[in-house]
């Protein structure tokens, strides 16, 4: 996001506790990420309103001294959730001291409006960047050939979460590995303890292939690489850095047909989509994928790669540039 920054502006990169730079005279703008972070990390409701305030505080006396503050809102709601109540408390006050909000997408613009009632013209959307050129050389990603394979390869890559239809993949794999379908799945990322029978049944299926370490960063152009379809059956989703990355090595995506999805993926894979009160939606998807012939999935494909070359980071780095104002 900082290619078309760097270089004509000094940037600290700041984890926790990053917010003790604002008393620096040299920083001018600060760019907020993972409000979760921030709010909501306290079950105590009064210790809690303490360090919001203090939080607060910091940054208004950052912007008094002439400080601009951007936010980039990455989700709807913490993914662990200690006090929901701190957490939309602290939302809501970013939303109004913020000098500049950037989102992905209109659905989050249309979410910070109508639950936060932020003012409409503080908000910028950005669409997420692809991963173009990160984990390989940009030309080799846009010239691979569709992956070779016996059947079709599906990928499920990211945190095991319940939210992103773990079961559901699961249960699904076992009724096409029962029906004999040509199908291999690959189902990447961290579990959890609590997912052990899970786990257990996921391994005994012979067309999943599971893998529950940490991926190194060097794997994961190999790995995207060799699949050919992304599953993200999903039942809550508002911005997935795991679809855009597979939409980026060109693998169509397969999820629910719901607004979220639709505005952060190419028109070429909503038919892919399936309607998520429908019981069997995703079998169907997937058997769509095992029966459709590989010049028609090369078609998707290549409208998957389009779509990563138009969200590129050089692309995405230019409009944030614009909106931050920076001149060079």
């Amino acid at each position: 996001m900082y290619t078309n920054i760097a270089g004509d502006v000094p940037i600290i990169y700041a984890g926790p506790g990053g917010l003790r730079h604002l008393s620096d005279p040299d920083i001018t703008i600060l760019h907020l990420h993972w409000d979760d972070r921030l709010f909501g990390r306290n079950p105590d409701q009064i210790a809690e309103a303490e360090t919001r305030q203090n939080i607060i505080a910091q940054i208004s006396t950052f912007q008094a001294r002439g400080g601009q503050v951007i936010w980039t809102v990455h989700n709807r709601a913490p993914h662990k959730v200690t006090n929901l109540e701190g957490f939309q408390v602290g939302r809501k006050a970013l939303c109004n001291i913020a000098d500049t909000i950037h989102v992905h997408a209109p659905h989050a613009k249309d979410h910070l409006i109508e639950v936060y009632g932020t003012q409409p013209d503080k908000i910028h959307i950005v669409p997420h960047p692809s991963y173009l050129g990160e984990y390989e050389p940009e030309e080799i990603t846009l010239n691979r050939d569709l992956p070779k394979a016996d059947c079709r390869s599906f990928l499920f890559f990211g945190m095991f979460r319940g939210s992103k239809g773990i079961h559901k993949i699961r249960e699904t794999a076992a009724k096409l590995t029962k029906r004999q379908a040509p199908f291999h799945l690959k189902m990447y990322g961290k579990a959890f303890a609590s997912q052990a029978r899970l786990l257990r049944l996921l391994e005994a299926n012979p067309n999943v292939d599971l893998r529950t370490d940490r991926i190194p960063d060097k794997e994961l152009a190999e790995i995207f690489g060799n699949a050919q379809v992304f599953l993200a059956p999903y039942d809550t989703l508002f911005t997935s850095g795991s679809v855009m990355l597979a939409l980026t090595f060109g693998l169509p995506i397969i999820g629910p047909n719901i607004r979220e999805l639709r505005e952060t993926t190419p028109d070429a894979c909503h038919s892919l989509f399936y309607d998520p009160a429908s019981p069997r939606g995703l079998i169907r998807s997937m058997l769509q994928l095992t029966e459709m012939a590989d010049a028609t999935l090369l078609e998707i494909r290549q409208a998957c790669l389009r779509f990563a070359q138009e969200r590129s980071p050089d692309q995405a780095s230019q409009d944030l540039r614009k909106i931050l104002a920076i001149n060079s």
